[in-house]
């Protein structure tokens, strides 16, 4: 459930039109309580230079003038916003557009025009039932005048923002900030069972050797957004029965792939499968996208994609390339504790109920240096940081197996540099670093024959 919830979450969050219909419903709310809201007393207490209006007619003039101006304002910003995610989407990469759509301060700006219009549109259609004997609202034209100023400077900060915000090391520290924080949330909930896994050494059946009458198979097509492993343990605990999963969140499937299988004891040999079948598939979330909230190498990837691009020929930016580089070094450190590729849920009663499949170091590993190294084969300018970051993550490996996955990187790399690097000097620089890695955990290591 909680599971379900971080995914409507994360489509709301990261959408342009929640926000804004919230300040719309509350800029209606406001002008219908300033119309009625007895103001002349107020008025006449205030200093002389403070604005009056004598009636309703240069209210509604005023009000008129304040919503054009405002839908010009609005329809301005719209047209930079458009702009931006355009050349954002051009530079660095589609799925940071994401990350736009998901600013808060785009969001609220926006909101603040929106909410102000409302508030305007509402004020005339009241007062468009207004006689001359009623009395002139002015506190509603007052409160007009502060939201059309303060949208005003809403939209000199929004454009700021917006050009701030397409800086590349802008959008990497973004990034970056959000991958940190998807490690970290995940960790609260995996690090336990993580623990437990390597204590107990739980092991995954191949999905080729699963009996199809024990089989659990994916509902439907897509990606895997998000595994309710708390309902999981619920439901096994409740049947008394074994899960064993061997997907993880992010993963492809296919409708009907085998994706995990059902041990059941043998007291309840009579139960029906087909029931507990249902129950499981209702906890594992499948949909077209990827959810940066609950996968954690989707994260990654919007990272990777930043410098694949910076890479590519037609744009050719090797400093972006490095600035990634440096901020994938930055989160690695909190991957360590994924140091196993498995987890293990007990029941109460300490009784294993579930053994999944999860992204581990090696494999997050792979995901943010595999691609770069290989689009930067032939440039010892973006290797040569990248050793470093090994380098400096060997020293707080927390497990010998994360060790030989950091040496394993540093091998790639030397290899790659000997391969396609024309330049001695720049072949030695690379290979200098690499052996920087392979010595600093151990004492002797042939790297000529590696």
């Amino acid at each position: 459930m909680f599971h379900r919830f971080i995914r409507i979450w994360e489509f709301l969050g990261h959408s342009l039109w929640f926000i804004p219909l919230l300040y719309a419903i509350g800029g209606a709310t406001v002008a219908l309580l300033a119309i009625r809201l007895p103001g002349e007393e107020m008025i006449a207490s205030l200093p002389d230079f403070w604005p009056r209006f004598g009636t309703v007619q240069t209210v509604q003039d005023l009000t008129s003038t304040l919503l054009a101006t405002l839908v010009t304002m609005t329809t301005f910003a719209l047209s930079v916003t458009m702009v931006v995610l355009t050349l954002a989407a051009g530079s660095l990469g589609p799925r940071t557009i994401r990350n736009f759509m998901g600013d808060p301060k785009t969001q609220n700006a926006l909101g603040s025009f929106v909410g102000s219009i409302l508030f305007l549109i509402t004020a005339l259609v009241i007062m468009g039932g207004q006689g001359k004997e009623d009395q002139v609202p002015q506190i509603a034209a007052i409160t007009g005048i502060i939201l059309f100023v303060v949208s005003l400077f809403v939209l000199i900060l929004f454009v700021h923002h917006l050009g701030r915000s397409i800086v590349a090391d802008q959008v990497i520290q973004k990034v970056g900030g959000n991958l940190e924080e998807t490690i970290a949330s995940s960790l609260e909930t995996l690090s336990k069972p993580i623990d437990h896994a390597a204590e107990a050494g739980c092991t995954l059946p191949d999905a080729g050797t699963i009996n199809p009458d024990r089989a659990i198979k994916a509902a439907k097509s897509g990606y895997v957004q998000g595994i309710d492993y708390e309902g999981l343990l619920e439901v096994a605990t409740k049947a008394d029965i074994h899960i064993a999963l061997t997907i993880h969140a992010g993963q492809h499937v296919i409708a009907e792939d085998i994706i995990g299988e059902i041990s059941i004891n043998a007291a309840n040999a009579t139960d029906d499968i087909d029931e507990y079948r249902n129950f499981i598939t209702e906890q594992i979330l499948i949909g077209n996208q990827r959810t940066a909230m609950l996968d954690i190498e989707f994260a990654l990837r919007q990272l990777v994609e930043v410098a694949l691009r910076a890479l590519s020929p037609g744009i050719n930016d090797p400093f972006t390339a490095i600035a990634v580089i440096y901020r994938l070094g930055r989160a690695m450190p909190q991957a360590m504790n994924f140091h196993s590729p498995l987890g293990l849920w007990r029941d109460e009663q300490g009784q294993e109920r579930i053994c999944a499949h999860l992204s581990d170091f090696g494999e997050m590993l792979d995901a943010a240096f595999n691609q770069i190294r290989q689009s930067a084969s032939t440039k010892p300018y973006v290797l040569l940081p990248m050793a470093e970051v090994l380098e400096s993550l060997i020293g707080q490996a927390k497990t010998a197996k994360q060790q030989d996955t950091l040496r394993d990187h540093a091998r790639l790399i030397g290899r790659t540099a000997a391969r396609n690097i024309a330049e001695a000097a720049d072949r030695r620089a690379v290979e200098r670093a690499v052996n920087r890695v392979l010595r600093q955990q151990q004492a002797k290591d042939d790297y000529s024959a590696a």
